[in-house]
């Protein structure tokens, strides 16, 4: 019984740590995140690069998959002009990797068309060398219809 004890009590404290672990690297990557969206509000590509793996991949809203050379190349003809983040997920992996999944509201334009209001957008980050960078990031359209229907 005693043994029995000590694991739920062990199990409770372990379940409290990955809380607040997640909760914890949850901060750290929205503000990163953060960092990221006013840079792309400067046009400042240099900045954005800093926070993406070398092999990053994004999923976009329209299907396509997208690299670091497709980002560069369309990278002057996309303008945000702000974003939301809201109703945040993040999980911590394993010990160097985390998802993060935020619905996002933008104001937006790709070749001065504009882009859908709402997605729900999900990335994943790995840690090397004591900081953050994504490796992925797809972004869901949401229609607006069933974002009203909520």
């Amino acid at each position: 019984m005693r043994v029995f004890i000590h694991v739920i009590a062990l199990s409770c404290l372990t379940t409290v740590s990955a809380a607040q672990s997640d909760a914890n690297i949850e901060t750290q990557l929205l503000t990163t995140l953060h960092k990221m969206y006013e840079a792309e509000k400067q046009h400042d590509l240099n900045s954005i690069r800093s926070y993406l793996s070398d092999d990053f991949a994004e999923v976009a809203g329209n299907g396509g998959v997208y690299h670091l050379k497709d980002i560069e190349a369309g990278f002057a003809d996309m303008e945000l002009r702000d974003y939301k983040l809201s109703d945040c997920v993040t999980k911590l992996v394993v010990s160097e990797a985390a998802y993060m999944s935020c619905a996002m509201e933008v104001e937006a334009s790709f070749k001065r068309n504009p882009l859908p209001r709402l997605f729900r957008v999900t990335w994943l980050w790995t840690r090397a060398k004591g900081r953050w960078v994504m490796r992925f990031e797809q972004a869901t359209i949401v229609p607006a219809a069933s974002a009203t229907a909520k």
